[in-house]
């Protein structure tokens, strides 16, 4: 594992392997871990895209990956049902004491990056109003240091493929896209959707979570210009879509990767 890349243990040989082995390229997971590698020796140009203006970093700066951010719910709840995973994350962050693989914030901004693949934001297990980029802001929103102090700044970023940013074919509808039109050009329907969960905070209310809206800037760029690849996924039959590559292999080429595709296949 690259030190400035933190993931779980078994994270790379339980998911990343299989599915470069078997050519699975609809292994969102993988693509999320290419993100990672790529930058792994320049996380300040990541930072650039991912947040769209130029942060510092901070000292000791990792790419954070599969972790679970520090929950916004009491923990008996939080474990049922609002316990979020980050697929990426970058900036201020550190382990929680206690708390295994959750990240809690310790410095002036966060990113937290969703990727999605070809799968749409579900709903909550309990509450199936509350959709799942609404659920993942309310934890960006509300992130802390251990001494209670809020980022100033706070980055959530959407990562899929072009195809379903643009719209690109008949199967390219995504309730993501509305989610994120209404929340970036309609806040007041942001503050809706924040207010839906009933469970009793951990350490804040509802009238803390909507003062924090106002330091978040939402984002969306595609794994292909993370990645430098050209398009990804395109139609395939009518109502359908596929990835454009046939093997890991030629993605891996195409980004001049071999020597990873060799590591990793």
């Amino acid at each position: 594992m690259a030190k400035s890349i933190f993931h779980p243990a078994p994270y790379v040989d339980i998911q990343i392997r299989p599915a470069i082995q078997n050519d699975n390229l609809n292994a969102e997971v993988v693509w999320t871990y290419l993100i990672a590698r790529k930058y792994e020796n320049d996380h300040q140009a990541l930072v650039d895209k991912l947040c769209g203006t130029k942060e510092q970093l901070p000292r000791n700066s990792k790419i954070w990956l599969e972790t679970f951010l520090f929950p916004t719910r009491i923990r008996k709840e939080e474990q049922k049902c609002w316990k979020i995973r980050s697929d990426l994350a970058v900036g201020h962050f550190e382990l929680s004491k206690n708390r295994d693989n959750q990240i809690q914030s310790n410095g002036d901004w966060v990113c937290i990056a969703e990727s999605k693949w070809f799968d749409d934001i579900h709903p909550n297990s309990k509450y199936p109003e509350i959709l799942q980029l609404s659920q993942i802001i309310d934890h960006a929103l509300l992130l802390h240091d251990k001494n209670g102090n809020f980022p100033e700044r706070v980055y959530v970023t959407l990562i899929t493929p072009n195809y379903f940013k643009e719209r690109l074919g008949d199967n390219s509808d995504r309730i993501y896209w509305d989610k994120y039109n209404d929340y970036k050009f309609e806040p007041e329907k942001l503050e809706k959707d924040l207010k839906l969960c009933p469970l009793p905070f951990l350490k804040h209310d509802v009238e803390t979570l909507m003062s924090r809206i106002s330091a978040m800037t939402l984002r969306w760029v595609t794994f292909e210009e993370l990645l430098g690849l050209s398009n990804l996924v395109e139609d395939h039959i009518p109502g359908m879509h596929k990835v454009t590559r046939r093997h890991w292999e030629s993605v891996f080429k195409a980004m001049n990767e071999d020597k990873l595709y060799a590591e990793l296949s």
